[in-house]
């Protein structure tokens, strides 16, 4: 099971963490209302990092809400390879119920573990 703990090593925190992941990233998961960005970084957990714009979700509820929908379901997940993260809040994803939104998220996570798994073979 994994540990259900969020602390500084499984944050990305420096500009130039993010700047690497936009700059480099490997698997992308795009839906209308998010976008996930990763990138393999050898280290022994995945991280992530959050980008939830006011121009997207107007109010700080609904970003609020997102970011801990997003946390949560992070924490709660099992990647088959340690990867740094960036998620991205697009149009309209503060209007979805917290129940549609952990939904979807949940899939997101999913499908990148499958598009994972799959470049992980490849590779080999």
């Amino acid at each position: 099971m994994p540990r259900a703990t969020f602390g500084k090593n499984r944050r990305l925190l420096k500009s130039s963490d993010f700047k690497e992941v936009f700059d480099n990233n490997s698997v992308r998961v795009a839906h209308p209302n998010l976008l996930i960005l990763s990138e393999p970084n050898g280290r022994e957990s995945s991280r992530l990092g959050l980008v939830i714009g006011k121009k997207n979700v107007p109010t700080a509820v609904a970003r609020n809400k997102v970011k801990r929908v997003v946390r949560e379901t992070f924490r709660l997940t099992e990647l088959p390879v340690a990867i740094d993260l960036v998620f991205l809040a697009r149009k309209d994803l503060g209007k979805l119920s917290q129940a549609e939104l952990a939904t979807l998220i949940q899939q997101s996570w999913g499908r990148l573990a499958a598009r994972l798994i799959k470049q992980s073979k490849t590779d080999a």
